[in-house]
């Protein structure tokens, strides 16, 4: 892992970017954690969206208020084809389609986000006991495996994705989700837009229920895909706070 850029220090937020390199691939990312800590704290990792990358306004505005209220730090990285990885600006692009008929695409996140919490673990302000996951929409398409795969995840924010819909169809991961998702024991907060026209509420409804942890609740709110309230927000910090704060 190396840093890249100058770090910023910003209202008590301290604002790094670098790269994990892992069998000649270079994984972008960025860090957000308290200045001026004084020993190690928990972290959530964050999967941003599918017509996103590391930086985008909701999930920076996520890393921020998670570092300022609840004392955490938090990581982004790009996922497959996005940000600086690749040519994906938007969902519709034929490169968007092609990501999810190759047949590594899960595997390969799966590997960066394991090989950048290695990565992350080793620094001195990390907690390694004390690990979190957010990521809605194609934070949940290619993050629900790196949870279902990796036992340092304590608890994990997930949402917005399902079975059912174009997008379901066009992301090709029903199998593997089918899979993955009974593996998954930690505690998950799962997020349903009532009116999504990307993922079926039904769908959405089946994915939850093959959640193998017992511990685990849905939030579900009126509106479209995009359109999460902010109080919605606001109840995946309290409930990150309340799993990774607690004893180790």
């Amino acid at each position: 892992m190396r840093w890249t850029g100058e770090s910023i220090n910003e209202m008590g937020v301290l604002d790094r970017s670098f790269v994990v390199e892992r069998n000649g691939d270079s994984i972008p990312g960025c860090l957000w954690s308290p200045s001026g800590q004084r020993g190690p704290v928990p972290l959530v990792l964050i999967g941003h969206g599918g017509r996103s990358e590391k930086r985008n306004a909701g999930g920076l505005a996520l890393a921020r208020r998670l570092v300022r209220h609840e004392g955490f730090a938090a990581a982004a990285i790009d996922a497959v084809d996005h940000g600086e990885r690749g040519p994906i600006r938007d969902s519709n692009l034929a490169a968007y389609e092609d990501l999810w008929k190759r047949p590594d695409t899960f595997d390969r996140m799966n590997a960066d986000w394991s090989a950048t919490l290695d990565a992350l673990v080793e620094l001195p302000e990390i907690e390694a006991a004390r690990v979190g996951y957010w990521g809605l929409s194609m934070g949940t398409m290619l993050g629900l495996p790196f949870v279902a795969s990796e036992p340092r995840i304590r608890a994990a924010v997930l949402g917005l994705c399902g079975f059912k819909g174009s997008s379901a169809k066009r992301g090709r991961f029903s199998d593997r989700h089918h899979v993955d998702a009974p593996r998954i024991n930690c505690p998950v907060m799962f997020f349903v837009q009532w009116d999504d026209e990307l993922f079926d509420r039904d769908g959405a409804f089946d994915l939850f229920d093959c959640l193998g942890t017992s511990d685990k609740r849905l939030h579900a709110h009126p509106g479209k895909h995009g359109e999460v309230p902010g109080e919605a927000m606001d109840a995946s910090r309290e409930f990150l706070r309340s799993r990774l704060s607690g004893p180790k």
